[in-house]
């Protein structure tokens, strides 16, 4: 399946390049490229790459956004739109769920599956706001490994 999700840096956690012991970057390929593929999306401000303006989204909009029925319906559905760009996503999988969303942040569950995957790919969305700085985790719920 690698013709399908080409291979890439592996990125950390922390959208860091992945280095090996040796000094050398680490690789990602298959299932795990297309995943950091999603992770790299959500986190990229839409436009704000020269190169592919299309690239990225909105999820930055929401964060300090008040929690109401609409807004909720809104970030779910931006999610949701984001992750079904990828054209590796297996079309009418991608669903998204706020779990939590307060005055410290929100919660945002995602799943999709991968053409040809007999699995969904997850995702847990956490924003949180202290102090005036905003800090982003993208996590994975289960690995496809």
């Amino acid at each position: 399946m690698t013709n399908l999700y080409g291979q890439d840096i592996r990125l950390t956690a922390a959208f860091q390049a992945a280095v090996a012991a040796n000094g050398e970057l680490v690789v990602s390929d298959g299932v795990q490229t297309g995943e950091q593929d999603v992770r790299l999306r959500l986190f990229t401000r839409l436009g704000s790459l020269f190169y592919d303006v299309t690239f990225g989204s909105l999820l930055h909009d929401w964060i300090r956004e008040e929690s109401t029925t609409a807004n909720r319906m809104a970030l779910e559905a931006e999610v949701a739109a984001r992750v079904a760009a990828d054209p590796r996503v297996e079309p009418g999988s991608v669903g998204c769920n706020v779990t939590a969303w307060d005055e410290t942040g929100l919660t945002a569950e995602a799943s999709w599956t991968f053409i040809g995957e007999d699995h969904p790919s997850n995702l847990v969305l956490e924003v949180n706001v202290q102090d005036e700085t905003v800090t982003m985790v993208v996590r994975d719920v289960q690995t496809s490994d």
